[in-house]
Formats: structure tokens, C-alpha cells, sequence
């Protein structure tokens, strides 16, 4: 058993000479592969083991246990929506990108109150605009699919 950097140290050594990846690891790897790499190669030739790997692997960094009482992160079951009001609206541009507004927080109820309704409005003739050009261009690639044939 060799490790997976010996693997992949024999498989570049052997793209790099020209011998295919099916060759080099074909019957005769090792030899094909140390043949291949040159002695004073950076390619470092180390057999690790297994269990060596599996050390290096296993210090993942994990998120603190949630406390199952705290009821200030919302949770979602499948189905249910989450509206982000605290963001405020999305605004839907003409080329159908979507941005935010950078001074939300800043506003005063009443600015946002309008803020709410203009933008509403704006994104609602917007995204119509949207579809019906969507829908135009649909009909004329089948236009276009059903001249060629």
C-alpha cells in the first residue's frame, strides 16, 4: 500500500515523461514511475501511513454546541418562509440583478415606509418587463429551432 501523495508524486512523474496515468499505474507502476522521476526531483517520495493521515485529517474545527433553550436564533422547519424586513427590500434592477440599500438602518420609519412601497412598485413593473422579454426570446428561439429544421 502506498499513501495518496506517493500516488499522486508517481502519477506526475509519470504525466510529466509522457507515459499515460492507465500505464503508470498499470502493472509495474512503481518501477515505471521511480524510472521516470530524475534524482534530484522536488517531488517528495514519502510513504506515510495511514494512520498519519488520519490524524492530519481529523482536527476539524467544529462550532460550539448550540444551547437548545435559546430561543433568539431563528429556527426553520421545512416549508416555512423567514422574512428579513430588518434588511429591507431588494431591489430588483432593469438588467435583473438584484442589489439592497446600503443606508437601510440609517432611514426613519417613515422613509422606509416609502422606501417599501416605491420599490415594491418599481420591482413589480420590473420583473413583468422581465418575464415578458424572457418569454419573447423563448419564442423566438423556437421560431429560429423550428426554421432550421
Amino acid at each position: 500500500l502506498i499513501s495518496i501523495k506517493t500516488a499522486v508524486a508517481f502519477f506526475i512523474a509519470a504525466m510529466s515523461t509522457g507515459n499515460s496515468g492507465a500505464t503508470a499505474f498499470g502493472v509495474g507502476a512503481r518501477a515505471t514511475a521511480a524510472a521516470a522521476i530524475p534524482s534530484d526531483s522536488s517531488i517528495p517520495l514519502q510513504a506515510t501511513s495511514d494512520n498519519e493521515e488520519a490524524k492530519s485529517e481529523s482536527v476539524i474545527p467544529q462550532l460550539p454546541a448550540s444551547d437548545p433553550n435559546d430561543n433568539t436564533v431563528p429556527t426553520l422547519k421545512l416549508g416555512e418562509k423567514m422574512k428579513f424586513e430588518g434588511m429591507g427590500p431588494i431591489i430588483i434592477n432593469a438588467d435583473g440583478s438584484t442589489r439592497s440599500i446600503e443606508n437601510w438602518d440609517e432611514m426613519t420609519e417613515k422613509e422606509k415606509e416609502v422606501t417599501w412601497r416605491r420599490i415594491s412598485k418599481r420591482n413589480n413593473e420590473r420583473r413583468a418587463a422581465l418575464l415578458e422579454a424572457q418569454k419573447l426570446a423563448e419564442q423566438e428561439a423556437s421560431a429560429d429551432s423550428s426554421k432550421e429544421l
